[in-house]
Formats: structure tokens, C-alpha cells, sequence
């Protein structure tokens, strides 16, 4: 599953489909857990030092313009979802399916596009792993 983030984030697309055919075939479980994680570090790598709602406002528009997809996304669930991960006290009640689009978005906005290291990428996936295995 970790391979499916990481070429999911690096554009290797014809990778990306082996590894989702595989997990396809052999199963998801534990996946949404792990999106999970990374789409936290990835919220907290872009706003570390936290975000206003109007900061959160502006992503959330810049990563729905940008981003092949955003469009068709939520931008109020998007903005509470990220906004409940640098403040645990908000409540995130966001559909299931519609939560993994917006991770999913907001991972590749925040770190594809060559915006991480390989080495700081591994770095962030080995922390979601383990973040992941605490849930």
C-alpha cells in the first residue's frame, strides 16, 4: 500500500496501476487507515504552524483548481477535513468515500508534483506507516 502512495505522489502511473491491480486482487484492508496518516503529515508539512480558516479557504480553492480532479471536490468538506487535521477538537463528519477523494487530492497536491524528496518522501511514509499501525 505504501507503493500506491508513493507512485501515486511521484506520477508513475504505469507503476501506480500494477500496484493497484495487485492490491485489487489481494485487498485494500488497512488502506484508508494508512491515507490517513499521510494525508495528516502531509496537511501538517504544508501548515505547520497551523492555518486559519481563511489560509485552509485558499488551499483548498488553489488545490481544487490545480489539481486534475479537484473540481468535482467538496470544497466545504475539504475544508473542514483539513481543517480537523491541525485541530483535532473539529469535528470532521465527512462521508467515508468523499474523505479519501479529498486525502487523496490534498496528498497529491501538497506533495506530488515533485515537491518532496524521494529521500523526504520515504522519510513521511515510513512515519504513516507507523501512525498508521498505532490506530
Amino acid at each position: 500500500m505504501v507503493a500506491y502512495i508513493r507512485t501515486m505522489v511521484t506520477g508513475d502511473h504505469a507503476e501506480n496501476d500494477r500496484v493497484e491491480a495487485r492490491l485489487d486482487s489481494q485487498g485494500w484492508e488497512g488502506f484508508a487507515t494508512l491515507l490517513g496518516a499521510v494525508f495528516y503529515l502531509a496537511v501538517d508539512r504544508r501548515f505547520p504552524d497551523g492555518a486559519s480558516p481563511e489560509e485552509v479557504i485558499r488551499f483548498v480553492s488553489h488545490m481544487r483548481s490545480t489539481t486534475n480532479g479537484g473540481a468535482e471536490t467538496d470544497a466545504t468538506s475539504a475544508e473542514r477535513l483539513i481543517s480537523a487535521a491541525l485541530d483535532p477538537s473539529i469535528d470532521a463528519d465527512v462521508d467515508p468515500k468523499v474523505a479519501g477523494r479529498i486525502q487523496g487530492l490534498t496528498i497529491l497536491h501538497t506533495l506530488g508534483g515533485g515537491a518532496i524528496s524521494a529521500s523526504d518522501l520515504d522519510a513521511l511514509l515510513r512515519e504513516a506507516t507507523t501512525l498508521a499501525r498505532q490506530v
